[in-house]
């Protein structure tokens, strides 16, 4: 997702004054409120238009949210590095997607307005340098984003025919041809874990690698992950499931995140090899997740974050787990998705137990915690 911070010809940045703890709670406290306020001065801009380019107004909402969720996630832990690193993808992925290069430079001024209205004078002050400084390096991050280059995941070799066909025919709308193809590896012997994760799995991510480069719209992006969810749906419930049962487990992705196919990954390979596993969705509310946490009793907690913007939510969803579940409790809290897999130097600020890389994984180290450790 981001490219290495030391091609970056960025100056300046670590002459930012450090960011006080109260100025960055402040932020992240109101940065909906903040996001909000910019979408209400980029609406009224009269360049507007020209900024969308034909493309919803909504994806500007979504990007000031994100925008401020993630700035939240630097100032709170101090990783200017990944300030750094985010901008040149972001002005890549949108400008290819239409937007013109003008619109962040504007919707960094709107951040300035928005933060000296609603925070106290301050705290506003000692947060303006960071967004002068993203408007200092303005022209450095349009060059590095023209130099970016998505990185297309690496599948193994026998598999890369099969590999390009499913990812083509995804595109296509083509769910049979899909089928079909999946239908022959799993015949061949794969087993359904190793389809998720030599196929499906980088499959997506190359979707979301030709939608960073504007070579497919949104919808389309959408309409590929409804497609392999309707083809897995299909082939998991033809596959054997254990008589024998190793336990409960709790799957779930934190609040605000709506990218779940890699925890469904997890909860259904966990279920293929007898875990008892209830899954939550999507945007799983904080209350619900604590409440069916007391009432089962799971042996480990599986968290998925996708979203670099979505750590605070894991950090106080795991801090929640860990006061229901008490001093006494062996129950593991175990996280994963690509946020992690993006900045792993971030896991630690998280207080989770285990970061697991994929759904095989997980399915061998539950398999560690033996027929003793039930439930």
């Amino acid at each position: 997702m981001y490219i290495d911070p030391s091609t970056l010809p960025f100056v300046g940045l670590e002459k930012v004054p450090p960011i006080p703890p109260r100025a960055a709670r402040l932020y992240a406290d109101h940065a909906n409120r903040l996001a909000g306020q910019v979408s209400r001065l980029l609406a009224l801009h009269p360049r507007i238009d020209e900024f969308l380019n034909g493309n919803p107004f909504r994806l500007f909402e979504v990007n000031h949210r994100n925008h401020g969720a993630f700035v939240a996630e630097v100032l709170r832990t101090n990783n200017f590095d990944l300030l750094a690193r985010a901008l040149p993808w972001a002005y890549h992925a949108y400008h290819h997607q239409g937007v013109p290069y003008d619109y962040f430079a504007v919707q960094l001024d709107a951040w300035k307005q928005a933060i000296r209205d609603q925070l106290p004078s301050a705290e506003a002050l000692s947060l303006l340098p960071v967004y002068d400084w993203m408007l200092s390096v303005h022209a450095d991050t349009i060059l590095a984003a023209e130099r970016y280059q998505s990185k297309h995941p690496v599948v193994p070799a026998d598999l890369s025919e099969v590999y390009a066909h499913i990812v083509e025919s995804l595109l296509a709308g083509d769910h049979l041809t899909v089928l079909d193809h999946s239908r022959a590896l799993l015949d061949d012997g794969m087993p359904f874990s190793h389809l998720l994760q030599a196929i499906f799995y980088p499959a997506m991510v190359e979707v979301g690698v030709r939608w960073e480069q504007g070579r497919i719209t949104v919808s389309m992006e959408h309409q590929a992950t409804t497609m392999v969810y309707l083809v897995l749906s299909t082939l998991y419930y033809k596959q054997p499931f254990p008589a024998a049962r190793r336990g409960r487990a709790l799957v779930a992705s934190v609040s605000n995140e709506f990218h779940e196919l890699g925890a469904w990954m997890v909860a259904s390979c966990l279920e293929l090899d007898g875990w008892e596993v209830t899954f939550l969705a999507s945007d799983c509310a904080l209350e619900t997740l604590v409440q069916t946490l007391r009432e089962e009793a799971p042996r480990f907690v599986a968290l998925s974050v996708s979203l670099l913007s979505n750590l605070e939510a894991a950090r106080e969803t795991i801090a929640a787990l860990r006061a229901a579940l008490g001093p006494g409790s062996d129950t593991r809290i175990l996280v994963g998705g690509r946020a992690l897999l993006t900045a792993p130097s971030l896991l630690d600020s998280l207080g989770a137990d285990l970061f697991l890389t994929d759904c095989e994984t997980a399915v061998s180290w539950a398999r560690t915690l033996g027929e003793s450790d039930e439930r």
